[in-house]
């Protein structure tokens, strides 16, 4: 049965040659030139992120006055030490919106110190003087300890600490707990120590004390051991990913020949792959519950280490299960398209001649990849310098619970020199971060700096969220600017493959004629297209960031509409996403502007429902299944190498505390570069589809358009010979 086109005849549009061949205009300038103002807004925020930001302030721990350790002036005081760990709070009388800003607030003195002290003292006794830590007003040759203790220069006793990540930490605090702080005199005699409040030191209050801090700091030490395990691996992911890059290029090189069996041979090697991990789940869940007695569920417990989890049967049990299901969902697709497989198959073989007669066309996906990575370095770089960027802030804590404190004072702003000034007050102001506020007082602090400049300063001051939101929005925008350029760019090309009746000797510099139409003439329409990408993930993100900020006040009808809108919203991206990349074809063929590219694409996918629900999916589909393999095949070769499974291998294998990060990131790395080699033929596959359906609407409107499309396209739109 021949494939139905409803042809729009009320409209008459130029022939796709003489499109093709025509001199084209600028299109959609109005957008370029908006694109362009945003760019530059872009480079100034940078420009102002770099010069207020120090990421420096993620690695080094600061005092109560701003100061970094190890760092600047403090270059050789690489650790903080905290004057009393009693007054370490979680949160004492701090609004809990406040805290999740900066979840550790400590309202004691705190320095850059040298070394950590190794002995601990107290201001009584003899030995003090010489393991002493003071603020950095105190002279050595002021000996009145007792008089700088009380004026809050001196800690009132000194714990032995160990360094964790910058910070003084007291040493063995498990066995500190439920016990009284002593030490030596200089009589030798044990001693109870005391803290600024003149209580005996207790082990117990002391380990609360630092606790918070410890768990806060036990993450940043997994981070550690994650960073140091990709600076031994690193070598062997670049191997890896190396590895997929060839393997994916053989892969789309054979198609070019070898269509039909390598796509076959890519079902059958998915379905195989997922039946070999489903088989290893479940005999790795029975040969671990034989280990148990039979028990399937043993002591669960939340733990970092991966291994613990390998050697739960329930683990492998829950694996084998998701894999099974996935296998039999696989089978039943494919059991249910497999008239629609042939079809595909047919459409997939004549992209991969299209393909062969452009092989310069392959290399193209490195180019936007690589864009797409320095857009995203260069955006992490400005968001870490923006998130850094700020004056340093204070905020009012009180040292203890007080019955009659006024509580309408807690956590605003405050000035260090005024309010810790005043010995009556039991609130002391605390270093919070660096950032911007409105309650700041920016007159004393920007004293000195250009106007314009210090106008700029002072509109962030008061409109803090609105530079990260544009920063989010530009990487949206930039993102699909990238993606969109790439695809008008391979349209060119495949159009132009389509519509030369001769197919032979097409030269491979319509690459380069294609790359340079979309760069002279077409980059406001990218611009249109992406930018309404990039308004709907910002506002995907803007709907998540409030869900999350009102979610434990909200009840679940307003969970559900919450959930609603972003499910609108996702549809509504993809969407857009697919009724671009047609555009994008139609501008490539005609040259015309966004909304007649887009309200073209639109009439011709509406007419062909074939396309759009099956046929392209199933050609999707089996892209997918492509990149699938491709993937499993990297990443099992992957995981047998770090796991010691390969013995030829063995002794290269690196000592890792966590080998699923290299494996994660090879696994992804593999997808992603697989993702660039299979998007030619994704966009192979969709420009000639657009090409025949308007090949056959020209056909069918004027009979003596003949048709142009190739033998295999006429076998799959049951189109007779002319």
């Amino acid at each position: 049965m021949k494939t139905s086109v409803s042809p729009s005849k009320s409209v008459r549009y130029e022939l796709p040659q003489q499109g093709l061949q025509r001199n084209r205009f600028f299109t959609d300038i109005p957008c370029c030139f908006i694109f362009l103002v945003f760019i530059i807004l872009f480079v100034i925020l940078s420009i102002f992120a770099f010069k207020e930001g120090d990421p420096k302030q993620l690695i080094h721990p600061t005092d109560n006055q701003g100061n970094l350790c190890g760092s600047g002036k403090f270059l050789d005081r690489p650790y903080l030490y905290f004057f009393d760990w009693t007054k370490c709070i979680k949160a004492l009388n701090i609004p809990a919106n406040m805290l999740k800003s900066r979840p550790f607030v400590c309202p004691t003195t705190q320095v850059c110190v040298q070394q950590c002290p190794n002995k601990t003292s107290y201001y009584k006794f003899g030995n003090y003087y010489a393991n002493r830590i003071c603020t950095y007003d105190v002279n050595a040759t002021e000996t009145n300890n007792e008089n700088l203790v009380d004026s809050g220069k001196c800690a009132p006793y000194i714990i032995a600490s160990k360094p964790l990540f910058g910070r003084c930490v007291p040493e063995e605090l498990q066995s500190l707990t439920n016990s009284i702080i002593e030490t030596a005199d200089d009589n030798g005699e044990n001693k109870i120590v005391y803290d600024s409040n003149g209580q005996p030191l207790n082990g117990t209050s002391l380990a609360q004390g630092v606790k918070y801090l410890i768990d806060i700091l036990n993450l940043k030490q997994i981070g550690a051991f994650l960073v140091e395990d990709l600076t031994v691996s690193w070598k062997y992911i670049l191997i890896a990913l190396t590895l997929a890059s060839i393997v994916s290029f053989l892969w789309i090189v054979l198609m070019r020949w070898l269509a039909k069996p390598i796509v076959w041979l890519g079902i059958i090697l998915f379905i195989f792959a997922l039946g070999i991990a489903t088989g290893l789940a479940f005999y790795e869940f029975d040969q671990l519950r034989k280990k148990n007695d039979n028990q399937i569920v043993t002591e669960f417990k939340f733990v970092t280490d991966a291994n613990y989890y390998r050697s739960l049967p329930i683990t492998w049990l829950i694996i084998g299960i998701i894999l099974g299901v996935l296998l039999l969902i696989s089978i039943l697709v494919l059991l249910a398209l497999l008239k629609r497989l042939r079809i595909a198959l047919a459409i997939l073989k004549e992209a991969s001649k299209a393909v062969g007669y452009n092989m310069f066309s392959l290399f193209w996906p490195f180019i936007p990849f690589l864009l797409q990575i320095a857009v995203f370095v260069y955006w992490a770089i400005v968001a870490v310098y923006l998130s850094t960027s700020g004056k340093p802030i204070y905020r009012i804590a009180y040292n203890e619970t007080v019955a009659n404190t006024t509580n309408i004072l807690l956590g605003d702003i405050c000035d260090p020199n005024k309010l810790n000034n005043i010995s009556s007050s039991n609130s002391t102001c605390v270093f919070w971060q660096y950032g911007y506020d409105p309650q700041l007082d920016l007159d004393s602090i920007l004293d000195g700096t250009g106007t314009h400049f210090k106008s700029f300063i002072s509109f962030v001051n008061q409109h803090q969220w609105i530079p990260q939101v544009f920063s989010a929005f530009m990487l949206f925008w930039l993102t699909a600017f990238v993606i969109g350029f790439s695809e008008l760019v391979l349209a060119g090309v495949y159009a132009r493959y389509y519509w030369d009746r001769e197919r032979s000797g097409v030269p491979c510099s319509s690459l380069l004629a294609s790359l340079l139409r979309a760069l002279v003439f077409h980059l406001g329409t990218i611009a249109f297209g992406s930018l309404l990408i990039a308004i709907v993930k910002l506002i995907r993100g803007l709907l998540e960031y409030l869900e999350e900020k009102v979610k434990d006040k909200t009840g679940s009808i307003a969970r559900c509409v919450f959930c609603c809108c972003r499910c609108c919203l996702f549809c509504l991206e993809k969407f857009l996403k697919f009724l671009n990349r047609n555009a994008y074809i139609i501008t490539a063929i005609y040259g015309t502007g966004f909304f007649t590219s887009a309200r073209r694409a639109f009439h011709l996918i509406i007419s062909n429902p074939l396309r759009l629900l099956v046929i392209d999916k199933v050609c999707d589909f089996l892209i997918f299944l492509g990149k699938l393999c491709v993937t499993g095949a990297i990443g099992i070769l992957a995981f047998f190498f770090f796991t010691h499974r390969i013995a030829h291998a063995e002794k290269y294998v690196p000592e890792l505390r966590y080998y699923f990060v290299p494996l994660f990131l090879i696994i992804v790395g593999t997808y992603i570069i697989a993702t660039c080699f299979f998007s030619v033929y994704s966009m192979a596959v969709d420009t000639l589809f657009i090409c025949a359906i308007q090949d056959i609407q020209l056909h069918e409107s004027d009979n003596d358009h003949e048709l142009v499309m190739p033998k295999g396209l006429k076998k799959v739109f049951q189109m007779k010979k002319n």
